[in-house]
């Protein structure tokens, strides 16, 4: 058996379930990690491994390792006050996004955002020190920055990053052309300023419905002459041509899909690695 386990930072990862462990969905549970001992929630349990494992759940948590858990979560609002002061002492333009003490009390992870690399290892000597545990600094991305922060996006439900998205899919300005949509940033773009990922989602149903379609800006020959595909309305299976020989309405038809295939005679499809259309 496998297990779902989410982290501080609503960070998530698969962990195997030993079969003399007895454990339940929506309890704290202790993992054995890389790093040592951690807990979390087990959110879900699956009969199968389905991506990389990170370790194994030992136990669930008892009433101690609660205590533990939220006299580290104190001594964490504790430390950012010196940890802010150490940072300023050391001249580094890095902003403090999180501090995380972990299950053992002896290992310390700092989670930061900057737009440079930065030498700390001045700073990882002082707080080392400080705290007396071993210190690492993680460099984050701004999603990744959303997701421990969390918030609520335009459609009114918890971010999706915060709420269940594991990992961050790369998203282009073609994902919007494809789907029709405004190319405002202040429209599509999350509380991260990065593309909102939920434009991803139904990006597998527009790349089927567009294969129905000619290629926008290919040329096509039907029984009405030559012209250039210059609209694919998906919705209403539409179809506008601008035809080189039809003078009305500067030669733009409008096709309904299933009178386009009919008249049809051969088109040019665009061939991506050619950068060029090809015919059919």
């Amino acid at each position: 058996m496998f297990g779902r386990v989410e982290f501080r930072g609503a960070e998530r990862l698969l962990f195997e379930i030993p079969s003399n462990v007895n454990v339940e969905e929506k309890k704290h549970v202790i993992c054995e990690t890389e790093q040592g001992l951690e807990i979390g929630i087990l959110l879900k349990v699956f009969p199968y491994e389905f991506e990389k494992v990170a370790g194994k759940i030992i136990r669930k948590a008892t009433d101690d390792d609660m205590r533990l858990k939220k006299s580290n979560e104190i001594k964490e609002r504790d430390a950012y006050e010196p940890s802010l002061r150490f940072i300023k002492e050391n001249n580094l333009n890095i902003k403090l996004v999180d501090i995380h003490i972990h299950f053992d009390g002896q290992h310390i992870t700092f989670y930061f955002i900057s737009e440079k690399r930065i030498d700390f290892r001045n700073l990882v000597k002082q707080l080392a020190s400080y705290f007396h545990a071993r210190i690492q600094m993680k460099q984050i991305g701004v999603r990744d920055y959303a997701r421990r922060l969390g918030g609520f996006g335009p459609c009114g439900q918890e971010l999706c990053c915060k709420r269940f998205l594991n990992n961050f899919e790369a998203i282009t300005l073609q994902a919007l052309k494809d789907q029709g949509l405004s190319v405002t940033p202040q429209k599509v773009s999350g509380m991260c300023g990065r593309l909102m990922c939920c434009l991803m989602y139904e990006m597998d149903f527009y790349e089927e419905v567009y294969r129905k379609f000619p290629p926008l800006n290919s040329n096509v020959v039907t029984q009405l002459g030559e012209g250039k595909i210059v609209k694919v309305d998906i919705y209403n299976s539409l179809v506008v041509i601008q035809y080189n020989d039809v003078e009305e309405n500067g030669g733009l038809i409008t096709h309904t899909l299933e009178e386009f295939n009919k008249i049809k005679k051969k088109r040019w499809k665009f061939i991506p690695n050619l950068n060029k259309f090809k015919e059919d």
